[in-house]
């Protein structure tokens, strides 16, 4: 509140000191009083804003405050003292404190920008140069032309009033600079303090002109270009603009902000070029004509002038650099095709162009997986490169390839119809099968290729690159090679739809466990684990089983992401259940991308890490299909998980190849019997004799058996009958969620857990 009273007196001073002049008051008392008070207090309300905010800005904020009263001061001494004398000194102690005033500005100057200002760009400082140099020699012209003593000068006396202009010369190009700087960002508090200082220029080189030519009485306007410039300061002091906070000052030459972005460019560009042009004029005038400028402005402005020539060579080097930059962020660094971004971007245009249609293809190389798990990366990145060149000689004019990712390439055909397109893409698929010579082998590549057109499958780019994906999918499930979105059939789409929503729901987190009990057989149910089933739970379609998402999972590559999301839940609720008290351990199935995984022995580590788990609270199940898929890396990683201390298991033991050579050298714990077997052995003798014969074979390996599909109480009582360990299905309990499934557990003993 004091502050804004203090503002309007100001205000109201600046009002009174203009009527003082239209009445010609000057010589009154009032007319005193108001100018003394005009230049005093801008002062004091600067010392008033650094007094009240004492944040890093303050001591920048009391060197202005200082040298802005030392200037009232110093008009009030001269105006008790000096303005009686006659004749008047030419200097006298006001102008030690007038002067007072430009170190200080300078100190504060320097203070605001060195907090906001901690890197700066080549271009930016040499838009400090080109401004300060410019506008210092610009306007060193007028200013050093009024200095002109009469022969009765004194040195000390020429020195001083000289050192008026020089001093509104450099504060002016500090000021010039420092807007440079900060990137000619139109602020309030720079273009205010700018402003102040131009009122104060203005102010000195006619006073010192009068000076100089015996003028007296002076205009008594000139004192209004002092009184305005010292309250255009303090506004600027007062101001909360970007100057007066880090944060929004850019590290770096920036473009300002105001009018936007074309705006700023423009400003930033068309004035350093301006002071640059106008330095170049000043030097050609004076190469030209009679009249020669002073040696400083001639100087500062080759400064600017060699600068701007700097600058523009940056600025070329700089424009070229960017070309660069914006290529590769389009192209593909492996192949040198266009990446993704640039394959979205032209399909934006292309579909809001003129086409009155286009098509849209997704080629997926078939088995590329193997290739890299066989040969190595470097080997599949040589076939990538060799794929893309192919693909390019292949294509007619005006077709976009991109490279989209991994094995993944994008086609975009403008003005091609289904048949087109189809045409095109049956050319592309018998280049890629004639063989690829790598160094260490002859390849043959085979790809799945899905095509939407627009307008007929879709009119907006979501649609149709969701389109093409699900027909490449299709292709890839149903080994065609070739599949159009619009030939999709219902099933189809339903399949590769769930997979979209798959993908998602991995996302959301819409994976759930229900968990079945394993009890020790001939231990009146005694519960030594469960085994973790994953179910989906589907936002609109409801609880969804793993026959009916697992096989899309596996085919799209998600299996690892699957089993992640699977054993975290399984830990978490492990964990959970040993906090209450039940000392369960949980079996998870793996897949065969898992197996695959050298990673995947330390992503368990870190599961068991973080939910503070010994490693027998988790078994891990694999099958015999699975183990096969890649024996010699199945075995390693398995041996790797062994020696973690982690229980292992071969899943529906019976039903694969069950050969007894890997057998013997499998690192597992336990033997799953399939439900084939069990579940018949009260009634099938063959299915009996395959049951008894397994748990001997397992307990002369060292491993127990577990017998999955228990149905009832007499399949349980041949099962003890025939030695077997361990017994789970829905004669016991049935997979239920975790809630339901420890309710369960408190009803039951539960096995100690073996450390």
């Amino acid at each position: 509140m004091r502050r804004a009273v203090a503002w309007w007196i100001l205000g109201g001073l600046l009002l009174a000191q203009v009527a003082v002049m239209a009445l010609s008051l000057d010589g009154t008392l009032f007319a005193g009083l108001v100018l003394n008070a005009v230049y005093l207090l801008p002062g004091l309300l600067v010392a008033g804003r650094a007094w009240r905010n004492p944040g890093p800005d303050r001591a920048a904020f009391g060197f202005l405050s200082a040298g802005m009263t030392a200037y009232g001061v110093a008009n009030v001494y001269w105006y008790l003292v000096v303005r009686d004398l006659d004749p008047e000194p030419l200097v006298s102690p006001a102008d030690g404190m007038w002067l007072a005033f430009y170190p200080c500005f300078a100190v504060a100057l320097v203070l605001l920008l060195r907090r906001r200002l901690p890197r700066l760009s080549t271009a930016a400082w040499l838009d400090g140069v080109i401004a300060s140099g410019a506008v210092s020699a610009l306007v060193s012209v007028p200013l050093l032309a009024t200095v002109d003593p009469s022969p009765q000068a004194t040195l000390v006396g020429v020195a001083v009033n000289a050192a008026y202009p020089v001093s509104d010369i450099v504060v002016a190009g500090c000021l010039l600079g420092a807007w440079a700087l900060c990137g000619w960002r139109a602020e309030r508090t720079i273009i205010l303090m700018i402003a102040g200082m131009a009122l104060f220029a203005t102010g000195d080189a006619f006073s010192m002109m009068l000076i100089w030519q015996g003028i007296d009485p002076w205009p008594t306007w000139i004192d209004l270009t002092w009184t305005v410039g010292l309250t255009l300061l303090a506004l600027a002091a007062s101001s909360s603009s970007p100057l007066s906070s880090r944060a929004s000052l850019p590290a770096v030459s920036s473009v300002p902000s105001v009018g936007g972005p074309a705006a700023g460019l423009w400003v930033s560009t068309a004035v350093p070029s301006g002071l640059a042009l106008l330095c170049l004029a000043l030097l050609v005038y004076e190469a030209l004509a009679d009249h020669l400028a002073p040696p400083v402005s001639s100087c500062l402005a080759g400064i600017a002038v060699a600068a701007a020539i700097l600058r523009m060579i940056l600025s070329v080097r700089s424009a070229e650099a960017l070309g660069a930059a914006r290529r590769q962020a389009r192209t593909d660094d492996l192949t040198g095709l266009a990446n993704r971004r640039h394959f979205i971007e032209h399909l934006d245009r292309a579909i809001a162009g003129s086409e009155p249609c286009l098509s849209v293809a997704f080629v997926d190389l078939d088995r590329f997986k193997e290739v890299n798990d066989s040969f190595g990366h470097d080997v599949g990145d040589s076939l990538l490169r060799m794929v893309g060149d192919r693909l390019r000689a292949a294509l007619p004019d005006g077709v976009l390839l991109a490279r989209l990712g991994g094995d993944e390439f994008g086609l975009i055909m403008p003005g091609c119809d289904a048949g087109e397109a189809g045409t095109i893409i049956e050319n592309i698929l018998c280049t890629l099968r004639e063989p690829f010579a790598l160094p260490e082998v002859d390849l043959h590549v085979d790809a799945s290729v899905g095509i939407a057109v627009y307008p007929d499958d879709g009119t907006d780019r979501p649609t149709l690159l969701r389109r093409a994906d699900v027909a490449m999918y299709a292709a890839k499930n149903g080994h065609d090679g070739l599949t159009f979105a619009t030939g999709l059939d219902d099933q189809a789409r339903a399949r590769l739809t769930m997979l979209e929503e798959l993908r998602t729901g991995l996302a959301r987190g819409e994976l759930v466990l229900h968990y079945q009990p394993k009890v020790l057989v001939g231990s009146a149910l005694e519960v030594c684990g469960v085994e973790a089933l994953v179910r989906w739970q589907h936002p609109v379609r409801g609880l969804i089983y793993p026959d009916d998402f697992l096989y899309t999972a596996e085919s799209a590559d998600l299996m690892r992401h699957v089993t992640a999301a699977v054993l975290d839940l399984a830990c978490r609720q492990i964990r959970s259940w040993h906090d209450e008290g039940l000392p369960i351990s949980v079996a998870v199935n793996l897949s065969v991308s898992n197996l695959r995984d050298p990673e995947f022995p330390a992503q368990v580590a870190s599961l068991l890490e973080r939910y503070d788990l010994p490693p027998s609270a988790l078994e891990l199940e694999v099958t015999e299909s699975v183990l096969m898929t890649d024996a010699d890396h199945a075995l390693a990683l398995l041996g790797q998980l062994r020696g973690m201390g982690i229980k292992l298991a071969v899943d529906d033991y019976g039903t694969g190849y069950s050969s007894l050579t890997y057998l013997q050298v499998l690192p597992v714990d336990d033997l799953k019997l399939d439900r084939a077997f069990v579940s018949r052995c009260t009634t099938d003798p063959r299915s009996a004799a395959i049951v008894q014969s397994t748990v001997q074979l397992a307990h002369s390996l060292g491993m127990r058996i577990i017998a999955e599909g228990v149905e009832d109480d007499a399949t349980l009582a041949k099962l003890y009958e025939y030695g077997c360990d361990i017994a789970q299905g829905y004669g016991i309990a049935r997979p239920q969620d975790a809630a339901t499934t420890t309710r369960w557990l408190r009803s039951h003993q539960i096995a100690t857990l073996a450390a």
